[in-house]
């Protein structure tokens, strides 16, 4: 996670080496401290304690910001799914914990992937690949579970959107502050079980 709070000192010019993770640091800083309408040049250049060009130099202008943020987000979201110690169904399980767990420690990175569309900005190529890699991993839990007999009358790529598509649902509303759970860790393992248990009750019936 790029954002540390730090603020670096405005007396001090910032070298150029470190201008980029400080634009990156100042764009988290606005993103998880005001959200996405505050979210211009100016802001992040006074945030990160550098001159408006240098972000234009360095990233093309607040879509190369963006589109680094996508990046980090997704990379990070991939290692945070792949966890493959124990069965099948308790790495899925897992797997969805660290999702939740993703999307509260890195709100201002899932705001740039799933929370806001931004005017003008288009991920690259590449970025799209790296997103499709992180769901690709959730992909992979279906299957290995399909192997010990679970989740067979779905296409793994279908049940893996339905249970990203809830563990979403969830922690949006969650960031959102519109979660009205007495729980929300015991909830959202709940939710988990009960998306489990339903692709289990759809085989027997």
């Amino acid at each position: 996670m790029f954002y540390s709070g730090q603020v670096t000192n405005p007396a001090i010019r910032t070298p150029s080496s470190k201008i980029r993770p400080e634009v990156l640091l100042g764009a988290l800083a606005i993103l998880n401290d005001e959200g996405p309408d505050g979210f211009t040049v100016r802001a992040i250049a006074q945030r990160a304690r550098v001159a408006p060009m240098a972000i234009y130099n360095h990233f093309d202008g607040v879509n190369g910001v963006l589109e680094a943020l996508w990046m980090e987000g997704f990379a990070t979201l991939r290692d945070a799914l792949s966890v493959y110690d124990h069965a099948p169904e308790d790495d899925l399980f897992n797997a969805g914990l660290a999702y939740r767990n993703f999307a509260l420690e890195n709100r201002g990175l899932y705001t740039v992937m799933f929370m806001h569309r931004f005017r003008n900005f288009e991920p690259s190529i590449a970025a799209v690949h790296l997103a499709t890699q992180a769901y690709q991993t959730l992909v992979t839990h279906v299957e290995r579970c399909q192997e010990v007999g679970r989740f067979t009358n779905e296409r793994a790529s279908d049940a893996a959107q339905i249970v990203w598509s809830a563990c979403h649902g969830y922690v949006a509303l969650e960031l959102l502050d519109i979660n009205m759970a007495t729980d929300r860790d015991e909830t959202f393992r709940r939710l988990l079980t009960t998306l489990q248990n339903g692709f289990s009750y759809g085989i027997e019936s």
